[in-house]
C-alpha cells in the first residue's frame, strides 16, 4: 500500500483496536474501525458542504459580506449589520485576516458541537 508504519505503532494500532484483548483484531473489531472511518469521511464532507454554503464566491473564505448575506437569507436579523457579522468572524479568525478559513470553520463546529451530544454532522 506504500504505507510506512513502524512497528511500534502497528503495535499501538493493534491494541486499540483489540478490545478483546486477545492480541488480534477480529473481523468484529475492523468493522468498528471500518465504521468509524466512514463515519469521519461522512462527517468531513457534511462540513465543506456546510462550510460552501457561507463560502459562495467559493474562493475558500467566508467573507463578512458572505456571511451576512446567508444570515439575512435566513431571516436571522445579524445578517443586516456588519458589525454582528464582523463580530461573529472575529471570534473564529484565528489567523486575523478578517475572514474565515475552511479550517477555522471546522475547528469552530467541532468545538461547538463538542459541548453537545451530536456528531459534528448533525450540528
Amino acid at each position: 500500500m506504500g504505507i510506512i508504519v513502524l512497528g511500534k505503532d502497528i503495535e499501538e494500532m493493534v491494541e486499540n483496536l483489540d478490545s478483546n484483548k486477545d492480541g488480534l483484531v477480529d473481523l468484529g473489531e475492523f468493522r468498528e474501525l471500518y465504521e468509524l472511518v466512514k463515519e469521519k469521511k461522512h462527517e468531513e464532507e457534511d462540513l465543506k458542504e456546510a462550510f460552501n454554503v457561507f463560502d459562495d464566491n467559493k474562493d475558500g473564505l467566508i467573507t463578512v459580506e458572505e456571511l451576512g448575506l446567508v444570515l439575512s437569507s435566513l431571516g436571522l436579523k445579524q445578517g443586516n449589520r456588519e458589525e454582528d457579522c464582523k463580530e461573529m468572524i472575529k471570534k473564529v479568525d484565528v489567523d486575523g485576516d478578517g475572514m474565515v478559513n475552511y479550517d477555522e470553520f471546522k475547528m469552530m463546529m467541532r468545538a461547538r458541537c463538542s459541548t453537545s451530544s451530536k456528531p459534528v454532522h448533525a450540528c
